[in-house]
């Protein structure tokens, strides 16, 4: 026979019941969702301009550099010296990278694009900023 739910409560079983059940739900989505946390870099958001998946680098550090590349990469010239687009057989143009280096920041597509220096990177995303293919 089952006790009741006043006793079960009693010794914590109902406690640790409740937690393994919630635990077991959220677990595998937990498992399969990828953590992305986003960083504005400007408050009220002018620009847009987001960074994320900061990698030995304060936001304080990042954000100064990404909105320096922002106002530098709106330039129409800028913006072709940057990447150009490609269509590759594919339905969709896929941006390719010409510039690697900005201000002693390496550039890289992983698909995200991250700026990385000195064992430190960032990627950097915001309103079709920075690559931005039709």
């Amino acid at each position: 026979m089952l006790a009741p739910i006043h006793s079960l409560a009693r010794q914590g079983w109902l406690a640790v019941a409740s937690a393994t059940l919630l635990l077991a739900c959220i677990a595998p989505a937990a498992g399969r969702a990828r953590s992305v946390w986003t960083v504005e870099c400007q408050h009220p958001i002018v620009t847009g301009v987001e960074i994320y998946g900061l990698r030995h680098i304060s936001i304080v550090h990042a954000c100064p550099v990404a909105l320096a590349f922002f106002r530098w990469e709106i330039d129409g010239k800028h913006r072709l010296a940057l990447y150009r687009c490609h269509e590759l057989g594919q339905r969709h143009p896929h941006p390719h990278l010409r510039l690697r280096d900005f201000r002693g920041w390496r550039l890289s597509l992983t698909p995200e694009f991250v700026m990385s220096r000195h064992g430190a990177s960032f990627a950097v995303i915001g309103n079709g900023f920075p690559i931005a293919c039709p």
